[in-house]
């Protein structure tokens, strides 16, 4: 048997943005990645006072892996 290290549902894609600031401007959509060929790499997990403190970390998160990042709150915490 497999031990949990922890689990929380998100909300569906509504709630999400995306974030691309892989070229000179940083594009912002409303919404979850839109491409069927973006696949999920690996995910952060982090504590921001805001959502706009989330999307910054976001911009620099899509920079340093130079990939799309989705910001979505998880549910318990950010509602």
């Amino acid at each position: 048997m497999q031990n949990s290290v922890g689990a929380r549902g998100k909300p569906g894609p509504d709630r999400s943005v995306t974030v691309d600031a892989r070229g000179a401007e940083v594009v912002t959509s409303d919404g979850a990645v839109p491409y069927a060929d973006d696949f999920v790499a690996g995910f952060w997990i982090i504590e921001a006072p805001s959502v706009e403190a989330a999307r910054h970390v976001a911009v620099a998160a899509s920079r340093a892996c130079n990939r799309r990042v989705e910001v979505r709150p998880l549910l318990g915490l950010a509602d």
